[in-house]
């Protein structure tokens, strides 16, 4: 489990992950997300990150596709069960 490099933070990983993609119009690719979440976590790997990103796509929030051997592009599901706070943040730039 990764650990926080700054002060404790109850916010779970896969929220952060959903707010990195907000903050960047819904998409983002899997080498900069980790960077950021680096940053964040003390000893977050590579896969940490892949193990919340299958979490969060078999429950529909992103989906993963694949661009180069290590790398893929994260992108926003228009499907997913948001809270109605992030669906509004994400309708603003999806239309």
């Amino acid at each position: 489990m990764a650990k926080m490099k700054i002060a404790w933070n109850a916010e779970p990983i896969e929220n952060e992950i959903l707010y990195a993609l907000i903050d960047n119009r819904g998409e983002m690719l899997t080498t900069d997300l980790q960077r950021k979440l680096s940053n964040m976590y003390e000893d977050f790997t590579r896969a940490d990150l892949m193990k919340h990103l299958f979490k969060l796509e078999v429950r529909s929030f992103i989906h993963v596709v694949g661009i180069k051997k290590d790398v893929s592009k994260i992108e926003l599901s228009k499907y997913g069960q948001f809270s109605d706070e992030v669906r509004k943040k994400i309708k603003e730039f999806m239309h």
